[in-house]
């Protein structure tokens, strides 16, 4: 748990904090609704893990009590079960609601971002949500409904709504979502922090 929440917050300080100052890179960086409620998630999606009677118990009622706080004062919701790769940044807060659906590692989420399932699966009939891949970024108000996957490096426009597959490499925007580039254009969807940037630039 720890060494993804040390990915998940040092991905967000070099995305947007990395010519801060030292409070806002190790303590303001940490204490922003989106990044406590990654924490108390991580927290959460543990305790779930944790296969040991009454530990797991006790860790579920500790969870329980963090997550109100999150939800009813954030506007954040990130069920346990949810399998979200590390390096995941909640940017902003307000209206976001995640399924218990798959994210890949490097992730983005603004706010007003909703990721769940629509209708019944045609073979199960059980709701399937999204499958998200590798370097994705929703942009504000980005929708990703129903039995749909997103490829790696995807960016999706502000406002967007998502229903059907998406290929790897492209920026989608619309509502109904479509292809308006075959070349991703945010540095944040690659997970590509300003360190790495420079480092690209000095061996150039």
């Amino acid at each position: 748990m720890f060494e993804i929440l040390k990915a998940d917050l040092g991905r967000k300080r070099e995305l947007y904090h990395h010519h801060a100052g030292f409070f806002t890179r190790w303590v303001k960086n940490a204490m922003d609704p989106g990044a406590l409620a990654v924490i108390v998630y991580r927290f959460g999606n543990w305790g779930h893990r944790l296969a040991i009677p009454g530990i797991s118990q006790l860790i579920a009622c500790v969870y329980l009590c963090l997550k109100m706080p999150i939800v009813l004062g954030f506007g954040i919701y990130i069920p346990v079960r949810a399998k979200i790769g590390k390096g995941f940044i909640i940017h902003n807060m307000n209206g976001i609601f995640i399924s218990t659906g798959e994210i890949g590692e490097n992730c983005t989420v603004q706010q007003g971002v909703t990721i769940g399932a629509i209708r019944p699966n045609r073979w199960d009939g059980k709701p399937r949500p999204p499958k998200i891949g590798n370097n994705v970024y929703l942009g504000a108000g980005a929708k990703v409904l129903g039995d749909v996957t997103i490829a790696d490096n995807v960016v999706v426009g502000a406002n967007s709504v998502v229903l059907t597959d998406t290929p790897a490499n492209v920026t989608v925007m619309g509502i109904p979502a479509r292809i308006v580039s075959r070349h991703a254009v945010s540095d944040r969807a690659y997970g590509m922090p300003e360190t790495k940037k420079e480092e690209q630039v000095a061996n150039s």
